[in-house]
Order: structure tokens, then C-alpha cells, then sequence
């Protein structure tokens, strides 16, 4: 089917969904049944879903704190059990996302993002041995396009604290342990057979970027975020925007040629957290895709990263991942294809940036605008520093030889 029909199909499908769950209030009372949202839990399901296994325990009680809206909504749930649950630690600080409105459950779904991450967190969180948020309760409904996602409020039983790209300044120590958890990651995958592991839901980096581009006008978005933002960026990449819809496809189009593995994506400060033993961890797994490792490096030091410590920092950063690859047995990239590599990935996080600044009216407003100004200062600064653009056009140097 054309892309542009099945979104107009969609979009009448979730909007008769979410009209007619305001109206029916739906209580599922088994777990094949995905509740619309936080609102509609009952302890009888809750029950269900989280005292599995454990004889005799029941919840008594759940209280639900206010809505907070993105890309999903996002609700603490804090449980009540009875002794039986009580004794046996079950947990009672849990974090919830899901899609109650139109707008967010219609993003959520246009880009594949519900689908992802409930497939993430029910397939493949649970045998990731990485700091992340572990799986309570995690599904999805294709046809009401609803999701429901609990996992454990890290704040409170990790005393995680969680930053963004305005309250969190990294450390040396702390960059190099964001490249080592993204480097577990990619050893954890690296040239699986993805999509016969896991399903059709998990894209390559490639396809995924496409189906925006119908869904929510990528190219449209950035050009847009280039002018809403040119106050921060570079006057080089400005006069340049024009090209970048087109070499961010190129440059995926390389990410896609090489060793595959998976990538998280959206690797930006506030999906980190850091816990009460200092370790770094990744949160929202809403954009996992199958792709080259150099995206998440990319991403992650160029919105992670104040300009001068990136510049500072970036070699001797990309060369510890490649490191960690050989350590686990990988046969990794030269310094020198490593650095092209990185350079080359920048369109991506180019693209979630200026892509959230330029947003459509009609697209909620996914950041609180000075952290995404920022975010899109640091980016389009390392893209320029770069020469990503340029970047592209050039071969690894084992491919001249």
C-alpha cells in the first residue's frame, strides 16, 4: 500500500479508537487486552500483570501521579500489595509510557515508535545485560494502535538521576562509559540475523528514515528546523541546508553497506541516566533499529559532548569502541575508517534535532525549547567541525588501496 493512503487510513483508525475509549472507558480484565493508558488499570489486572509467579499475591492499591506529554505520556504508578506481594519484593515504583490522545498515540504510530519499543522491552530487554530499565509489563496492539509499557522508576530503586543537555555536563570517565554501553550493545548484536531473531518491526536504519520522510516530512522538518534555529548554527551549514535531506540518505545508505548490529538511536542526554553507583544507563527504547555502530557514536558525543570537550575528546572516544569491539573477538574498523565513520553518521542526529525544532503544527511539542535550541547548537557545530557533508563523498581508506 502507498504510504500517504496508509497513513490516511491510520490516522481514521486511531482517531475512532481514541474517541470510542473516551466514550466506552475500557477496564481490560486479562493481559491479552492492552489498556489504552494508566488510566484505565485496575488492580485486578495490575494483579495480573505483575504477581505472576508468586502465590497468593494480589494488589491492593495503585496511585498514578500527573500526565507528563511528549512523543508517549509518561506516569509514575506506585503500588500497594498485599503481605503475600509485600514479602516477596515485588515492585511497588514503577514508571509507565503510553499513547492517551490522538496526537501522541498518531505520532507514536506513523513512525513505528509504540511497536518498537514494546517489542524491545518484551523481546529483547529482558536478555540485555546492560544498564537499562528492566521489563515489568510491555505490549502492543496493532489494531487499536494502543501501548502500555511498565517498567521500574529508576529514580527510586536506583536513585538514578536523569539529566538533559542543559543540566549535565559529562566527564571524561562519564563519555567513555556512554561508548562502552553503546559498544556492549553492539558486540551483544553484532551481525545477527535481526529480523529473523525478533520480527519485521525492527527496520534497518535505512527503512526507517524513508517511512518519515511519507509520515512526518523529514525533509520538510529539517529545513524548517534550519530556520527556526539560525541563530545557533554554523553559517557554513546553514548556507548549505539544502542538502542535507538528501546526504542524510546517502549517509544511511553507508550505514546499511557494512557490519550490522543494533543501535538504540536516540542517543541525546536526557535518554541517560545516571545511577546511584555512578553508572551510565539508556532509557527509551523507541527508536531501535538495525544499522552500522557509527550512528549511536555520533549522536551520542555530539549531543552528549559541549563543543570544545568533543573536539577534545572525539578521537580518543572512537578509537575506545573500536577497542571494545576487538576485545570482544570484532574485527574492527582502522582508526583512521573509524573517524571517517562517525563523521559520515552526523545527517541522523542532524535530523532528530532540527526534525523536533522544525515540527509540524500538528505534532506535539515533543522538548521544552531551550534544550532543544541547544541540542541543535551542539549538533549542527560538530557537523560542521566535521565536514560531514563532504564527509560522505569519501571512500574508507582501505577501499582506495
Amino acid at each position: 500500500m502507498d504510504l500517504r493512503v496508509e497513513l490516511a487510513a491510520l490516522t481514521g483508525r486511531i482517531a475512532y479508537h481514541v474517541v470510542k475509549e473516551r466514550i466506552t472507558k475500557p477496564r481490560p480484565t486479562n493481559l491479552r487486552a492492552v489498556p489504552p493508558s494508566p488510566d484505565h488499570l485496575t488492580d485486578e489486572w495490575l494483579t495480573l500483570a505483575l504477581c505472576d509467579g508468586v502465590r497468593g499475591a494480589r494488589v491492593l492499591r495503585h496511585d498514578l501521579s500527573e500526565r507528563d506529554d511528549g512523543t508517549s505520556s509518561r506516569r509514575r504508578l506506585t503500588i500497594t500489595y498485599n503481605e503475600a506481594g509485600t514479602a516477596a519484593g515485588l515492585p511497588t515504583q514503577l514508571f509507565t509510557k503510553s499513547g492517551p490522545t490522538f496526537k501522541t498515540r498518531l505520532v507514536s504510530a506513523a513512525a513505528g515508535l509504540s511497536r518498537i519499543e514494546a517489542n524491545f522491552y518484551a523481546q529483547v530487554r529482558p536478555g540485555l545485560d546492560i544498564e537499562a530499565p528492566p521489563t515489568r509489563y510491555s505490549a502492543y496492539d496493532p489494531v487499536s494502535n494502543r501501548q502500555l509499557l511498565i517498567v521500574d522508576d529508576l529514580a527510586a530503586t536506583e536513585g538514578a538521576v536523569f539529566g538533559t543537555v542543559l543540566t549535565r555536563t559529562l566527564t571524561r570517565e562519564q563519555a567513555e562509559d556512554v561508548v562502552d554501553t553503546l559498544a556492549s550493545l553492539h558486540v551483544a548484536f553484532w551481525e545477527k540475523p535481526l529480523q529473523k531473531m525478533y520480527g519485521s518491526w525492527l527496520w534497518n536504519s535505512y527503512d526507517f528514515m524513508a517511512t518519515l520522510n511519507v509520515t512526518i516530512g523529514a525533509a520538510a522538518r529539517i529545513l524548517s528546523g534550519f530556520e527556526r534555529g539560525r541563530d545557533v548554527i554554523p553559517a557554513r551549514l546553514y548556507d548549505r541546508r539544502h542538502e542535507v535531506p538528501d546526504a542524510m540518505m546517502r549517509s544511511l545508505e553507508i550505514n546499511i553497506s557494512g557490519p550490522q548490529t543494533m543501535l538504540h538511536s536516540d542517543v541525546h542526554p536526557g535518554n541517560w541516566y545516571v545511577t546511584r553507583d555512578g553508572r551510565m544507563g539508556l532509557c527509551d527504547w523507541q527508536c531501535v533499529v538495525q544499522g552500522g555502530w557509527a550512528r549511536d557514536i555520533a549522536y551520542a558525543l555530539a549531543s552528549g559532548l559541549p563543543p570544545e570537550d568533543r573536539r577534545a575528546w572525539e578521537r580518543d572516544l572512537v578509537d575506545r569502541h573500536g577497542k571494545r569491539l576487538a576485545e570482544a573477538g570484532i574485527a574492527a574498523p582502522s582508526p583512521e575508517d573509524a573517524f571517517l565513520a562517525y563523521r559520515q553518521q552526523m545527517p541522523h542526529a542532524m535530523f532528530m534535532w532540527l526534525g523536533t525544532l522544525g515540527r509540524h503544527w500538528a505534532q506535539p511539542d515533543y522538548q521544552p525549547h531551550d534544550i532543544v535550541m541547544e541540542s541543535v547548537r551542539r549538533i549542527c557545530v560538530a557537523a560542521d567541525d566535521l565536514e560531514s557533508l563532504d564527509a560522505i563523498n569519501e571512500r574508507p581508506v582501505l577501499a582506495q588501496a
